[in-house]
């Protein structure tokens, strides 16, 4: 399964990603007491799975869900600088 079918599956699930991470922003920072943004959410996702692929090299999952957060990350960068310049 590649990046794109994961991301394909996971929308059918939970929803649009944009909005699934700023929902998920709004709770962190209620819990943290401080501000986050989707885009906050989604690169501290690809940190937490390129730990699990430090600790565990030979599964290929931490690698894939690293690659499709950073495809949201970007996909939420690029809103964004479109929205304000």
């Amino acid at each position: 399964m590649n990046v794109e079918e994961v991301l394909e599956e996971r929308g059918a699930v939970y929803g649009d990603m944009v909005v699934t991470h700023q929902r998920i922003a709004e709770v962190w920072s209620g819990i943290i007491g401080a501000p986050v943004t989707g885009h906050d959410v989604a690169l501290c996702m690809v940190g937490l799975k390129l730990v699990r692929a430090a600790c565990a090299p030979d599964h290929m999952d931490s690698y894939l869900d690293a690659e499709g957060y950073t495809h949201i990350a970007r996909t939420i960068a690029k809103a964004w600088v479109e929205k304000h310049g």
